[in-house]
């Protein structure tokens, strides 16, 4: 055993130096790059295979309204508005379809593995490469890549945003801490909750500096180290150099303050071409003080709406006690079906750090009080369960998890550039059993819980407004017939669809857009025009003015338009995994009859 794993650390360890030869690269960056390389090859591929989401079909809907208006403003109901603004571009520069709307969170997930580097100096090569790992393999962060929604980016950015900041510290350049206040700006940008991180850092923080006063590593006590700092402080600022210095970083700091400030405003303001707008402020700057209380007031509103959610009863229980008890247990859930090699490594690697080393590393300790404590808050702080709530954990858990497998790694060889260890029979059977069960672990939850069941109820990061039914052909169809068609396109009848006293209007002025979703999205790619029909004497006229090429219909009323539509072709699906099924008539001829190459389908 132990000549087969020496045998297969020397083929490594060639690989590797052939490869870092070759490129004149660190072999730490050699490995965090072909992560990344696996990172963005698992999220990327086969991107459009799921069905848009209830949340993905409405933030796409309204960022398809904002490119054809140019007019935008905060919705908080959808959270932050950067995806809006990035997505819009990718809609008008390659066109709309599930893979584009999705690719821009894909590649951000897909990327973040690579921003481990920017602390490789305080952690270990091997657990500078392993922290990469576990950002790309994750099944949780990998679904969640793979999703339009923001969590992924708020976790993301918030990260970088403290790295650059360790980095700042680390090596004195104000560059960092600029790119600290950015990411800082752009994680509050996609999603509201960015705050609470702030938050996480602080406490996190405070336990650190209670560490430090508690272990202090030259002084006898605490109070000791605290006047110590002061006396430096004092020493410094009072000299000509440390005023300089004091200067030029509050300088920066404020330079700093202002980056978040102008980002946050270039991402919330207003656009709107006939009204007060960004663009309109600039142009005429005496309209830029009531632009920025606009904003803010977006802003509050917006915070007020979601962290006054955070106080209400939850998980279908009748108390706030009851309801965050019932998350926490859907929680865990996840992180055992999904989760559980990530965690348990960071279990591992904290325990370690803490307790097995002379002086903890505050970056993993940071990293371990920030994790463990998401697992436990996020469920008191939710309105709604979804698994996404995980990804606030698991992100920074990766460092104290690469601590732990670090440990383990370590158990059967050496680390780049370090000593080689005596391996033992014994030793490489146990470490490779860990290994291959992390391994098949993992592999198995990315297979199912990503690929072969993204939509299936038994799946628990499945949230229950996603459509377990692939109504897709029923698109494809409308997609066909939209351009040959002068009228109406699709046609929504019934009560449960219609908004009461609409009779026309396109979608979704005049349909339930909570009991249609992802619907609009849909119409929307397919380029299809809507209109409405509440009752059947509107039903009856449409019909009479040329029948739509498509109707859809709440399943309950089915039989009213099978009757008035002889001969069309109908399919049911189910629109969330509650169910709400939807059935859409379609005209067979309509369809045969169309021209298909002017339209691509959507994907």
């Amino acid at each position: 055993m132990s000549s087969r794993f020496d045998a297969a650390r020397s083929r490594v360890d060639a690989t590797v130096g052939a490869v870092t030869r070759l490129t004149g690269l660190p072999p730490v960056v050699v490995g965090v790059a072909v992560v990344t390389v696996l990172s963005l090859s698992l999220r990327l591929a086969a991107l459009g295979n799921r069905v848009a989401h209830f949340d993905e079909g409405r933030v796409a809907y309204w960022i398809v309204r904002y490119a054809e208006t140019g007019e935008f403003h905060y919705r908080y109901i959808i959270h932050g508005p950067l995806v809006q603004h990035v997505n819009r571009l990718v809609f008008q520069t390659v066109g709309r379809s599930d893979v584009t709307m999705r690719a821009v969170t894909a590649t951000f997930g897909g990327l973040l593995p690579a921003s481990v580097l920017l602390v490789r100096r305080r952690l270990r090569p091997v657990e500078t490469v392993l922290a990469a790992g576990f950002l790309a393999v994750n099944p949780v962060l990998v679904y969640y890549s793979r999703f339009f929604r923001s969590s992924i980016l708020v976790a993301g950015f918030m990260l970088v945003s403290l790295f650059c900041l360790v980095r700042a510290f680390d090596d004195g350049r104000p560059v960092f801490l600029h790119g600290a206040a950015v990411a800082a700006a752009l994680g509050f940008g996609a999603k509201e909750n960015a705050v609470v991180y702030l938050l996480c850092y602080a406490g996190a923080g405070a336990l650190l500096l209670d560490y430090h006063l508690l272990n202090p590593p030259t002084a006898a006590t605490g109070t000791d180290v605290v006047r110590d700092r002061l006396a430096r402080l004092r020493a410094t600022v009072t000299g000509s150099t440390g005023r300089r210095r004091v200067g030029y970083w509050t300088g920066h700091a404020a330079v700093a303050a202002g980056l978040v400030g102008l980002v946050t405003l270039f991402l919330f303001a207003p656009r709107d071409p006939n009204g007060l707008g960004l663009w309109s402020s600039l142009a005429d700057p005496s309209r830029l003080p009531t632009l920025v209380d606009t904003t803010v007031a977006d802003i509050r509103r917006g915070m007020e709406y979601w962290f006054g959610h955070s106080a209400s009863t939850k998980c279908n229980k009748d108390n706030l006690i009851a309801g965050y008890v019932c998350f926490l247990e859907r929680t865990l859930g996840v992180l055992w079906r999904f989760a559980l090699p990530l965690v348990g490594a960071a279990v591992v690697g904290f325990l370690a750090e803490r307790y097995a080393t002379a002086r903890p590393r505050p970056l993993v300790m940071l990293a371990s009080y920030w994790g463990f404590v998401s697992v436990l808050g996020y469920p008191l702080g939710t309105d709604i369960f979804g698994a996404w709530i995980t990804v606030n954990a698991l992100v920074p858990l990766a460092i104290p998890a690469a601590v732990g497998l670090g440990v383990v790694v370590r158990g059967v060889g050496r680390e780049w550039g370090g000593k080689r260890q005596e391996t033992t029979p014994l030793r490489a059977a146990v470490v490779a059993f860990v290994v291959v069960l992390l391994i098949a672990q993992t592999a198995t939850a990315v297979g199912t819980g990503v690929y072969t069941n993204p939509t299936a109820d038994s799946n628990e990061l499945v949230q229950y407004a996603q459509p377990t039914d692939d109504f897709r052909p029923a698109i494809r169809d409308l997609s066909a017939v939209a351009p040959a068609t002068d009228g109406t396109d699709v046609l929504f009848y019934g009560s449960e669809l219609v908004v009461d006293g609409a009779g026309g209007g396109p979608i979704p002025v005049c349909t339930v857009m909570v009991r249609t979703l992802p619907l609009h999205w849909y119409v929307q790619v397919a380029g299809a025009t809507g209109d409405c029909a509440r009752n059947t004497t509107a039903l009856d006229e449409a019909v009479a003015a040329g029948p739509p090429p498509v109707v859809v219909v709440h399943e309950d009323r089915a039989g009213r338009v099978a009757d008035r539509l002889p001969g069309y072709e109908s399919s049911t699906y189910r629109l969330r995994t509650v169910g709400r099924p939807v059935t859409f008539f379609v005209d067979p001829d309509a369809v045969g009859n169309a021209t298909r190459t002017d339209r691509v389908p959507p994907s």
